[in-house]
């Protein structure tokens, strides 16, 4: 019987293929709905890696939350809100405390894990996606590139079934279980387009010639020494390959873009593309030190994964799974049908049969005998715990636990546990009644979702063609104001018109209040050391404090820079007496900047000093 639905299953999917196969085969073009729709199951994995990447973000920022999203550390919100584009607001703004950063940032924690297992998926997005712009917002001075297309993703989430798939909400609405993975909306399109315009605009920025005719961006790029991995040093030194990479970067950028939209030979061109993309971002990674960026951006490449992976995948699974696994619930208990549907859901059983026991002669006595549930799995019956570790054992993914599952102690544990559910079952379905209603999910978008999110591209498309030079265009304030409040904002200048020429790090040299000398930037008593390090990169504690102390010396931000440098030596003052207690206070110091200049190929590098702040601590 189960071979038997799931050969129907099968046949049906293989149906499907085969109807766009012959809409859009090899010879012929592929469909609109082909080209810009996306496969369910890839939108499953997008929300779970984009719920994990704001996951991360958050566990990363919570290392400097005091230094950078509180009243005591370099940006005070007094400071921050003068600095804020028309339209921007943050809840983060709200109050300087730590607490309240934190409390804020435990809010977005949660809604990032309700993201990850599918749960009032909506929602969660919706959250995640107000508070992203709002941390954004509390500290703009450290933000980069993949700030920018964390909120474009998130934003366009909003508008997809992102949790018709390995979820609990799909666990909750059984007629997702016969519904096609096929789908395609207008939002999908937008998704789609919105990440190869990161590319596409970026090449059109790259008008330097650099890029265009000496070849040498990418020797430029590996040059700035302040965020060159140490693999990125040794890599530079194969100067015919970088030319090569160049090139193979920027006609990647250009021309990529167009091509995975190809109607033509368009299965192979996607996959080509897309893996073209992902390998470019994971040599970024090796080489530079440019924070989560090259991460964001094979999540959005992953969008790209065609129905057929997953269908070759599924066909795997079911060939690994146990020809005769079947589990057997209460019928009187629906919280029991939905536990073993999100079970089945999480340990990828596909289309394992889950039944009343009262329904077979052999199970239906076992459950009112043991008052437990009972799986079956080729002629083994398991009850309590045993019956978890069956259904682990069954899965194609996670199969090896179950011999850990099997040791005595967490057998032991494990029905002491089960104990424990069946004796409170019934506040349990009061519970999940309340928490885990039953409810559809809707799979077709209607007018207003495909509507906004038509509106929302062409949106975001002016705003894109508005960076171009040869646009000259200055976009009212009414658009201005619905960019930032929504989050829209791009300029995806990634070493446009050109990488930058110059790789600075601080040297910050005081004297404490008994007239000793102390490195203040190295947290020791001491000379500061002004050699140029072996790795310059290293200097700075992580990617967002680099962005914060380029930003600081850069002189174009001179409009800033002197509220910059004051905060920071503030903090810096309030953070050597903390870190130093019962010694001398720091008194005096100066901020400098040695400034490495990038020299052309086989010529001498110069570095020059930039006084940039002198600050008494008492003054």
């Amino acid at each position: 019987m189960r071979e038997s639905g799931r050969r129907l299953q099968t046949e049906s999917d293989k149906a499907a293929i085969s109807s766009g196969n012959a809409k859009a085969g090899w010879f012929r073009p592929a469909g609109i709905r082909t080209i810009f729709g996306v496969d369910l199951r890839t939108l499953a994995l997008f929300r779970i890696l984009l719920g994990t990447y704001l996951l991360a973000d958050i566990c990363l920022r919570l290392r400097d939350l005091s230094a950078h999203y509180t009243d005591q550390g370099v940006m005070p919100r007094a400071v921050q809100m003068d600095y804020l584009s028309l339209g921007s607001y943050s809840l983060h703004l709200a109050n300087g405390s730590a607490f309240y950063q934190g409390l804020l940032f435990a809010v977005a924690a949660v809604a990032a894990l309700l993201m990850i297992f599918g749960w009032k998926t909506r929602l969660a997005v919706i959250a995640s996606w107000i508070l992203l712009i709002s941390v954004q917002n509390r500290n703009t001075f450290i933000l980069s590139g993949e700030d920018n297309l964390a909120v474009l993703l998130t934003f366009w989430a909003m508008f997809l079934p992102l949790g018709a798939r390995y979820s609990v909400d799909a666990a909750l609405d059984p007629s997702t279980d016969n519904t096609s993975n096929r789908y395609f909306s207008i939002a999908t399109l937008a998704l789609l387009v919105q990440g190869m315009s990161m590319y596409f605009f970026s090449a059109l920025l790259k008008s330097d010639a650099r890029w265009m005719s000496d070849g040498t961006a990418v020797y430029y790029a590996l040059n700035l020494d302040y965020m060159v991995t140490p693999f990125g040093l040794w890599f530079r030194q194969f100067e015919p390959l970088l030319k090569i990479l160049t090139y193979y970067v920027f006609w990647l950028e250009l021309v990529g873009p167009i091509l995975i939209f190809s109607p033509f030979f368009h299965r192979t061109l996607r996959v080509i593309l897309m893996c073209a993309f992902i390998t470019m971002h994971l040599g970024f990674m090796l080489c530079l030190e440019i924070g989560l960026f090259p991460v964001i951006s094979i999540i959005m490449n992953l969008t790209f994964l065609p129905g057929r992976t997953w269908d070759r995948l599924a066909e795997r699974a079911a060939r690994r799974r146990p020809a005769r696994l079947a589990v057997w619930y209460d019928r009187e208990c629906m919280f029991c049908l939905k536990a073993c549907r999100a079970l089945r859901m999480f340990l990828f059983l596909g289309d394992t049969p889950i039944r009343p026991a009262q329904d077979d002669p052999k199970a239906g006595p076992l459950l009112a005998e043991s008052n437990s549930w009972v799986v079956t799995c080729d002629g083994e019956t398991g009850l309590k715990w045993n019956a978890m570790r069956l259904l682990v054992r069954g899965s194609p993914v996670f199969g090896p636990l179950a011999f850990v599952m099997g040791a005595r102690p967490v057998v032991w544990l494990g029905d002491r546990s089960y104990d424990c559910v069946a004796a409170n079952r019934v506040r349990l379905a009061s519970i999940s009644d309340r928490l885990l209603p039953w409810r559809p999910i809707p799979l077709r978008a209607g007018w207003m979702t495909n509507g906004l999110a038509g509106l929302f591209l062409v949106f975001v498309t002016i705003q894109n063609v508005s960076t171009l030079p040869a646009a000259k265009w200055t976009l009212p304030d009414s658009f201005v104001i619905t960019r930032q409040a929504l989050g829209l904002y791009q300029f995806w200048t990634m070493f446009a018109p050109h990488p930058e020429l110059t790789s600075p790090w601080p040297v910050i040299e005081g004297k404490l209040t008994d007239g000793t000398t102390v490195d203040v930037y190295g947290g020791r008593v001491g000379n500061a050391d002004r050699s140029r390090p072996d790795v310059v990169s290293e200097v700075y504690g992580n990617y967002r404090w680099r962005k914060f102390l380029s930003n600081l010396e850069d002189q174009s931000y001179f409009s800033a820079r002197q509220f910059l440098a004051l905060n920071y030596a503030r903090y810096l003052c309030r953070a050597w007496n903390k870190s130093h207690p019962g010694g001398s206070e720091l008194a005096t110091f100066t901020i400098v900047f040695k400034v490495e200049f990038t020299p052309p190929p086989d010529v001498p590098r110069v570095v020059q000093e930039r006084d940039v702040w002198l600050h008494d601590c008492f003054g």
